[in-house]
């Protein structure tokens, strides 16, 4: 089931939001959550109900190792929590690494060797990889004691914790939410309560990223398929076009689906944590990463690059740990190497940045900006392409090795100043157009949007302030134009992650 599809808009979500109100009504919260964690997991089984028993095994064993480590807090027996934690992240990473990177590794193992792996049939389980760092992080902080006890019985606690796993705005594709961002909301009161306010401001998000999904990283998703999914080699123009529209579609997919997660949390009183904040207005890579996939980003800073040494450990120690984590970063996106090389160019990427603030040198701000976008846009390449093969030869089309080829207007002004260029009628035709002029047209217009406007949060956050009947009318509009495009469903990009 999917955000952007009737079954969810008109039945699911309606159907949990009253269920959850009638509970909240009767003063039942432990009634309440219950409804909410029924429909929650009710959502996850909706895709494959078989890995529903996956994903109940993991909350069960996570739930009873923090238990365990939680009780021993106070143990003299230093080595036996250690082992409880360790047994704990290995079962985790075995359940992710058997459904996500068992045919990757053998393949490379068998290839190593000198022979053919027969890939095996493993289906991924959704929404696998957040939710089981989610539970690590559980699992981590349990053993260093920040999980806070609560007075609750072992029932109720259980309840909490399957809510803060399961909760359905957040379990398919993040954000990677915290214990202590999450849990301590389902104890208190102000969730139960109704709030029209949160209620005007969920509707609002989920709508404005229902739009952003359905009309405008859909609408791109013809153009980059054009582009990636074929074996031709691409041109200078072709390539460009190709990866700047991938560049905007994943933005706006992301941020879209980052916005309804945020709404939906909204809906329920709960505040879900913000993913997404404007990341290619970042003048640095550093700051593209505390804009991009926020909760990922500080996950890997708190349970990977901090506990191999951070930045206290000699700086080659800490240039190898920023590389390394970044590797793990784009491992964790997916089984495949050209998802390894995306997160070494940006393990790379910061490496030089941090090296070059020691230098203490000021870059002009759009200077910075440039030179941080257009590292993203040839990483995407890198994230979207099939092969690393695939996409360095759309990289040597950005960089004009396979011909610039331009439409025959352009190539007559290219030779009007001296300029050479191989002319095309059939340029517009790759990328479904009418015209190949609109293809600039909407490339800016989209960088106007994302480098200059207010986002979803802030536009939200400044016109609740004050409603106003124009601010109703506009997110009504939003809403009804996004529904009317629901024929064309797709899933989220971070689906497959």
């Amino acid at each position: 089931m999917l955000f952007n599809s009737y079954e969810f808009i008109f039945f699911f979500l309606p159907l949990t939001w009253v269920l959850w109100r009638f509970a909240c009504n009767a003063h039942k919260t432990r009634l309440a959550l219950s409804a909410l964690t029924i429909a929650s997991v009710s959502f996850y089984s909706y895709w494959n109900p078989p890995f529903v028993l996956l994903l109940i095994f993991s909350i069960v064993f996570n739930f009873a190792i923090g238990l365990l480590l939680s009780r021993n807090e106070n143990s003299s027996v230093h080595y036996r929590r250690k082992f409880i934690l360790f047994i704990g992240i290995v079962v985790n990473l075995l359940l992710i690494g058997y459904c996500k990177y068992f045919n990757f590794f053998m393949q490379n193992f068998y290839e190593f060797l000198g022979h053919t792996w027969n890939t095996r049939d493993i289906f991924l389980p959704l929404g696998i990889s957040f939710f089981t760092f989610q539970q690590i992080s559980w699992l981590v902080d349990s053993y260093k004691g920040i999980v806070k006890r609560s007075s609750n019985s072992i029932a109720e606690q259980f309840l909490e914790y399957t809510l803060f796993v399961s909760f359905f705005p957040q379990l398919i594709a993040g954000p990677i939410v915290h214990h202590g961002q999450i849990i301590p909301q389902f104890k208190n009161y102000r969730t139960f309560v109704m709030n029209w306010h949160n209620v005007a401001i969920g509707f609002s998000l989920f709508s404005l990223g229902l739009f952003k999904k359905v009309i405008i990283a859909d609408t791109l998703s013809p153009w980059v398929a054009d582009g990636f999914d074929n074996t031709d080699a691409l041109t200078f123009v072709e390539a460009w076009a190709a990866s700047l529209s991938y560049t905007f579609q994943i933005y706006f997919d992301f941020s879209g689906y980052s916005d309804m997660a945020m709404g939906l949390g909204k809906l329920f009183n709960i505040d879900i944590p913000m993913n997404f904040n404007s990341p290619y207005k970042s003048q640095s890579i550093i700051e593209f990463w505390r804009r991009w996939h926020m909760t990922l980003s500080q996950f890997l800073r708190d349970y990977v690059y901090i506990p191999l040494g951070g930045s206290k450990s000699g700086k080659v120690r800490r240039y190898a740990n920023l590389l390394l984590t970044m590797l793990i970063g784009g491992l964790w996106h997916g089984a495949a190497w050209h998802f390894v090389f995306w997160g070494f160019l940006h393990g790379i990427y910061l490496c030089i940045n941090h090296l070059w603030r020691k230098l203490n040198i000021a870059l002009p701000k759009i200077i910075g900006w440039l030179i941080t976008f257009t590292s993203v846009v040839f990483a995407w390449v890198f994230f979207r392409a099939d092969s690393l093969e695939r996409a360095l030869t759309i990289v040597k089309g950005m960089c004009g090795f396979n011909g610039i080829v331009v439409p025959f207007r352009i190539a007559l002004i290219l030779e009007k100043i001296g300029i050479s260029a191989t002319p095309v009628a059939e340029m517009a035709r790759r990328f479904h157009l009418n015209s190949f002029i609109w293809a600039p047209i909407t490339f800016i217009l989209l960088l106007i949007f994302v480098t200059s406007l207010k986002n979803s949060q802030e536009w939200v956050q400044d016109k609740m302030q004050r409603p106003v009947l124009w601010n109703s009318f506009a997110v009504s509009t939003v809403f009804v134009v996004a529904v009317g495009y629901l024929t064309r469903i797709s899933e989220f990009l971070y689906f497959q992650f």
